[in-house]
């Protein structure tokens, strides 16, 4: 299967997989499953994005065999139509944002602004600073510091760490159709304490909003509730050797009216007692991406009987 789909099968083996498909109903489903035919099944696909300044790179694209194995399998549930296919010149893709600026923070000079963004492109929020280290991306990371801000429940005994960018996605719309194409933020975190403690909890958000960003700084955190889509990833951390950097990402729908979305990254402690300052300095960010999916229409044609 994974030499069909990455185009080097040989004619034998194409052969064989497809006499397996015929015969086998557990190897289609396989089959089907190991292509995710569930999701292009699922998504919709008119036009290509075409976004300035991005990095392209098709991760799958379809074949006769496939479109032949969901065939068989909606000849098994569907006897009132018949199933065709034709050669789709279409393609799923998945294309880095780069009106994300920085994320690898190997342009941020010293320590982020203070207070939540005020203008697109530019990292902001509690007291983090650009610090050479072993980074993902380049030689440097976002090394938080301290929670700035006091809790919200001064007494519940938990504190965090806060740093956000404002990215504008209004170029997106002349290129993508809202609703049938994902936003993916993702995220490396290493928390660098030699000896296991407290435990510590890194998170990445991802709220996409429509209008403008004005009156955001002012209102945050209560204008999270006017997020058209939100999505949210975590990772709890005990420190302790070795110490090696984690993925954390998460997903939105991207929806109809979205003109730009706010990246939130966190560094939060449960157990910060109560009045006392929060302080952090071993946990870091690096390689933050923002990527546009699209998934392709699978080509299918219905006629009744």
């Amino acid at each position: 299967m994974r030499r069909y789909l990455e185009g080097v099968a040989s004619l034998e083996d194409t052969q064989e997989l497809e006499a397996l498909i015929v015969k086998d109903v557990s190897v289609r489903q396989d089959f089907l499953r190991y292509t995710h035919l569930d999701s292009a099944l699922a998504g919709v696909r008119r036009s290509q994005p075409s976004v300035a300044a991005t990095r392209r790179s098709v991760w799958l694209s379809w074949r006769p065999l496939t479109a032949a194995a969901a065939g068989i399998m909606f000849g098994m549930f569907c006897t009132s139509v018949v199933f065709g296919y034709v050669m789709p010149q279409a393609v799923a893709t998945a294309s880095r944002l780069f009106t994300l600026v920085d994320g690898s923070f190997e342009g941020l000079p010293g320590r982020v602004a203070a207070g939540f963004p005020s203008e697109f492109g530019v990292w902001s929020g509690d007291e983090a600073e650009a610090a050479d280290t072993v980074a993902v991306d380049g030689r440097r990371a976002l090394r938080f510091v301290r929670a700035e801000r006091e809790p919200a429940l001064p007494n519940y005994g938990a504190a965090s760490c806060d740093v956000y960018q404002l990215v504008d996605l209004r170029s997106l719309k002349a290129d993508v159709d809202p609703g049938e194409a994902t936003l993916e933020l993702s995220a490396r975190f290493l928390d660098s304490r030699q000896k296991a403690g407290e435990k510590v909890k890194f998170i990445c958000r991802l709220y996409a909003f429509s209008g403008t960003p004005d009156v955001l700084p002012a209102e945050w955190p209560l204008s999270q509730k006017e997020a058209l889509a939100a999505g949210s990833g975590t990772f709890d951390s005990f420190g302790g050797a070795p110490a090696t950097w984690q993925t954390v990402s998460t997903k939105v729908l991207l929806p109809p009216g979205a003109d730009f979305a706010v990246i939130h990254l966190v560094v939060h402690k449960p157990k910060n007692p109560a009045g006392t300052e929060a302080l952090f300095g071993d946990q870091f960010a690096d390689d933050v991406r923002l990527t546009l999916k699209t998934q392709p229409t699978l080509p299918v044609r219905l006629a009744q009987r």
